[in-house]
């Protein structure tokens, strides 16, 4: 019987389906024996008792014993015409992964646990079948000499990798493990997407001639060409992590301060997997004791690798570089580290910044799961998705919350970040939406031995002590003054809780500062002046707008009228060339420079007088400087974040900015009733209610004391108890909490609907992990359905290119950066009906992972593109403009 065609069409020749089984076993095999510090093979260890090896090879390559049926192998006539059974008149089209499940549960009916690793085994195309699936008759399994074939197959296949049938259901053990389901599944389905790679495992047999090798020979030959696969892949040679070093030797010489002592005595004491969360002020150095604790679990064996979740792209893209300068080159790790940027852009952002660490463009192929499994298997081989199977990946949040989204192949996500580190950084930035998912995560981070950090400069006590629940099950922590950190221990199913109560320290604040603050009305001509008269002896200044719209018009007003100063944008709705283009501007003229013997920091590339208008896209994890800062009013929590970026190292300030100093663009009035409106645009992106507690919190101040105030100032807006100004002011709050708790109550629903369960009883999370909800890659998915991680209007990648300049195949990696330069995502609501309804999706890109969902637009001499009633421009400067109907809709 065959299991795979030759992909180069050539007449006759197939792979045979014991061959297959043995080459996904031998990747098993190879993995297994040559990473045997894998915490995955430690888990694995502990749930499937000591004969561990032999049923993960034997579960792992019978993943496809179901092709061993009527209707799959006659879909090749000329070699089903050979295997000399009789095929049904009707024989009926099921998916060959539940075949699989079908027949191991019958060889293996006597143990409930055995039925289940079928169960698992069956799932490798992405859904695990459920009872229901499995009733099958001879239209579907052929007759009596089908099946005796079938166990032909599986006795051999058995006998070769070392499986006694005879005796599997003995020994036993009782499966409880819940995280066993998806690290078990994950791992099956990534093996066979390598094994089933013809690169690698060409075909053997030719119709009417005998396989040249005997099964024994061929297992031999299987597991060489798996420890090459595995090499050209970067999975080989394992990591191994050097011995534990201190502070300073990590960091090649930085002294630990206050914040990073107390962490690293915490961490110090732990052996085993715990959650810790880090709340301090900006620029205090979390970042570095969170790595430290990463270090220390890598080098104490609890931990195989790093994720560190990052809010942006670009975010995502300073700390990769950071993580790569600053820690992992130096630090004497051995093996195929392979440091990996995982998002949307990674493709792009990592082409010219570590190609020692990227792994080979693979394309799984002959997948045979139906409705493009290749283009499928091959998107987990691109730069979006493979850093979470590398040993180290830097990143967006978004992909490490689709492990627990009901997403085809979820759980090869969280297969991905099974025993690692996760770090998620700015964790007080997300939502009502995003942290019920988060919440989800760290539910099953702590089931999968998982060491989380979570770093936050302004988390609500409230969102705190949910996310220290959602890990540890427990609520009976004490709590102690901000700066603080929290360490709690995981809960594991089927306990309810962790055994200790979490506990917290206080981090000395060490010195404290003041920001000035500054209210000033939204009108271009007024901040124009305050923007001149502040840089009147120089300086670099930021303006944060909460919008595109927004920038794009203030950036526009500079450029006309403040003479004699650098304009810059920054914005995340322009081409990606221009993206990273801009991000590296920014980061060269406003960034941290040399250190100095005196303590100063000096960039040369630092303007004299210069103004950076941006979107919330700087607000988190760039390490920029400015000298002044405007910003448009936002949440409380993110305009203390935005002050990170002002006066954040110690340099030489023109005069008049010697002290740090935050405008905030309101026409509220700072005393008597609420604003009527923050902007329709405005609350749009932020709640009212939001809005107007933290209108309350600071239009009273001159000043804020970091990092003294920043826990009242946080709770002062996010805490229970609302203050009271007038009857105005009760009925505006009421009127917009009842607007907001109705909107976060959807939020959470929506989000709640989308969400794997929680780690539970084995049995039940097969039965439950069914809604194969599509990738959030996909834009013609209703939202409904599709696994967002984030709430708000769906976007879509354009490519832009000339009208002269005709699609082409994308053959290789470089067509397909080429053209994702040359891309933007839009998410304007009309705009992205429109494109969805009629814009062009070449044929040519419909077979590429990285450009299958994404649709054309031709550009002509004045690069401008039609889109329905939209006229797009490609503006080097602004970006993308949207105009509608001759009116400028930017």
């Amino acid at each position: 019987m065959w299991a795979k065609t030759d992909n180069n069409n050539t007449a006759g020749f197939y792979h045979p389906l014991l061959c297959h089984l043995l080459d996904v076993a031998a990747v098993a095999a190879t993995y297994w024996d040559e990473c045997p510090d894998s915490t995955v093979r430690r888990k694995l260890e502990a749930s499937l008792g000591r004969d561990a090896r032999s049923r993960v090879l034997f579960f792992t390559g019978a993943h496809d014993i179901g092709k061993a049926s009527p209707f799959f192998q006659n879909r090749v006539p000329e070699i089903a015409g050979n295997t000399g059974l009789p095929f049904p008149r009707n024989a009926l089209s099921r998916p060959h992964g539940f075949i699989s499940t079908k027949v191991l549960r019958d060889v293996l009916s006597c143990n409930r646990n055995l039925r289940l690793l079928s169960r698992i085994t069956g799932g490798h195309h992405g859904v695990f079948p459920r009872a229901m699936n499995l009733e099958m008759g001879a239209d579907t399994l052929g007759n009596n000499d089908w099946d005796r074939a079938r166990r032909e197959i599986l006795d051999e296949f058995a006998q070769t990798v070392g499986f006694d049938l005879n005796q599997c259901n003995r020994d036993v053990p009782e499966i409880s493990d819940a995280a066993l389901v998806p690290i078990l599944a994950g791992f099956i389905s990534v093996v066979d997407w390598i094994g089933s790679n013809q690169d690698f495992f060409p075909c053997e047999s030719q119709c009417g001639c005998p396989l040249p090798y005997t099964t024994a020979e061929y297992w031999e030959l299987a597991r060489k060409r798996s420890k090459s696969a595995l090499e050209t892949l970067g999975w080989l040679p394992a990591v191994s992590f050097t011995t534990e070093a201190a502070f300073d030797r990590v960091f090649r010489g930085f002294t630990p301060n206050a914040l990073q002592s107390t962490a690293l005595s915490l961490a110090s004491l732990q052996t085993g997997p715990y959650l810790m969360i880090i709340e301090a002020p900006m620029g205090k150095g979390k970042t570095e004791a969170a790595l430290y604790g990463a270090d220390l679990a890598f080098c104490r064996g609890y931990a195989r690798g790093l994720y560190i979740a990052m809010p942006t792209q670009a975010t995502g893209n300073a700390m990769f570089k950071r993580v790569l300068e600053d820690y992992l080159r130096h630090r004497g790790h051995q093996g195929r580290l392979n440091l990996q940027l995982v998002h949307g852009d990674a493709l792009l952002a990592q082409a010219a910044e570590v190609p020692e660490g990227e792994l080979a463009e693979f394309t799984p192929r002959d997948i045979d799961g139906g409705n493009g499994a290749d283009v499928e298997a091959h998107s987990w081989f691109t730069a979006k998705k493979r850093p979470l199977l590398a040993p180290f990946g830097v990143g967006t949040i978004d992909q490490s919350l689709l492990s627990v989204l009901q997403t085809k192949h979820w759980f090869v996500r969280l297969f991905g970040l099974a025993g690692k580190v996760v770090i998620f950084d700015e964790v007080h930035a997300y939502d009502a939406y995003m942290g019920t998912i988060l919440e989800r995560l760290l539910q099953w981070l702590a089931e999968a031995d998982c060491t989380v950090i979570l770093l936050s400069a302004t988390l609500p006590e409230a969102k705190r002590q949910a996310l220290v629940r959602a890990y540890s099950g427990r609520e009976d922590g004490d709590t102690k003054p901000y700066p603080r950190i929290t360490l709690a221990h995981p809960r594991h199913y089927p306990d309810e809780m962790a055994a200790a109560p979490p506990q917290c320290m206080s981090i000395d604040p060490e010195q404290s500062h003041q920001v000035a603050l500054h209210f000033c009305g939204t009108g271009l001509e007024t901040l124009g002046s305050l923007l001149a008269a502040k840089l009147e002896s120089g300086g670099c200044a930021a303006v944060i707008c909460n919008t595109v719209n927004r920038a794009i018009e203030v950036f526009s007003y500079f450029r006309e009228n403040l003479k004699g100063t650098k304009c810059l944008l920054f914005h995340a709705r322009t081409l990606k060339r221009q993206r990273r283009e801009r991000e590296e501007e920014v980061l060269k003229k406003f960034g941290k420079g040399k250190k100095q013997p005196d303590g100063n920091c000096v960039n040369e590339h630092r303007p004299h007088r210069a103004v950076l208008v941006a979107t919330q896209i700087i607000e988190q994890s760039l390490d920029l400087d400015f000298d002044f800062m405007v910003s448009e009013v936002a949440p409380i929590d993110l305009l203390l974040q935005r002050t990170g970026r002002l006066h954040r190292h110690t340099r030489k300030r023109p005069a008049g900015l010697a002290t740090p100093e935050l405008a905030v663009l309101c026409n509220g009035n700072l005393e008597g009733p609420p604003p009527e409106s923050f902007g329709r645009s405005l609350e749009y992106v932020y709640d009212r209610y939001v809005l107007l507690r933290t209108w309350q919190a600071i239009r009273g101040l001159d000043h804020i004391e970091v990092p003294t105030e920043i826990e009242a100032l946080v709770e002062a807006v996010y805490g229970a108890t609302e203050q009271t100004c007038g009857e105005a002011w009760d009925t505006a709050l009421h009127e917009a909490r009842t607007v907001m708790d109705s909107e976060r109550q959807q939020a959470e629903a929506a989000a709640g609907n989308l969400v794997v369960c929680p780690p539970d009883d084995t049995a039940e999370l097969i039965e439950a992990f069914n809604i194969q909800l599509a990738d959030d890659e996909d834009p013609n998915v209703h939202k409904q359905v599709r696994a967002a991680t984030r709430q708000g209007d769906p976007s879509m990648t354009v490519v832009f290119l000339p009208e002269s300049e005709t699609p082409d195949i994308v053959s290789d990696v470089a067509t397909a950066r080429r053209l994702l330069d040359q891309s933007a995502k839009l998410s304007q609501r009309q705009l992205f009906r429109i494109l969805l309804e009629e814009g062009q999706c070449p044929a040519e890109w419909r077979r590429n992972a990285h450009l299958r969902h994404a649709r054309l637009v031709q550009l002509d001499g004045q690069n401008r593109g039609r889109v329905g009633a939209y006229v797009l421009t490609v503006d080097e400067q602004l970006g993308i403009v949207i105009e509608q109907e001759g009116e400028n809709d930017v």
